[in-house]
């Protein structure tokens, strides 16, 4: 597995600043990829804020993970989807958020890695295309 996601978040700081993150805040990103969000999360939330970082790819939970490890305990990754979100949440034994971020879509990592399944263009030709 590659740590080596190339997803770079659009409108990166205009997406936090409408969170209106504050230290404490318990945050939770429904969608986490390879933590493109997450890093400017965790240190707008320092010293003691919290992410839960979903994602349903295991290749993106693996790099966010290897990524935000420097946070510690602060950064929780979670193989979970977002509509699982309530559960997700309980699960990972946290009272309250105080914010919800989800970046819909798919990520330049999956779309650059042929054997995903995905096709953008004539780049994944090479790969069968996967729909599920």
């Amino acid at each position: 597995m590659s740590t080596a996601f190339h997803h770079s978040p659009v409108l990166l700081s205009e997406t936090i600043d409408l969170l209106h993150l504050a230290p404490g805040a318990i945050v939770v990103d429904g969608t986490v990829g390879g933590g493109g969000h997450a890093t400017l999360i965790l240190e707008r939330t320092a010293p003691d804020g919290v992410l839960l970082g979903l994602d349903r790819d295991p290749e993106a939970l693996h790099a966010a993970t290897a990524r935000l490890a420097g946070f510690g305990a602060r950064f929780r990754a979670m193989h979970a989807s977002f509509r699982d979100l309530d559960e997700a949440v309980a699960a990972a034994g946290l009272q309250r958020v105080d914010g919800v971020l989800l970046d819909l879509g798919v990520s330049s990592h999956q779309l650059d890695t042929p054997g995903r399944g995905f096709r953008f263009g004539e780049t994944g030709s090479e790969a069968p295309l996967d729909m599920r």
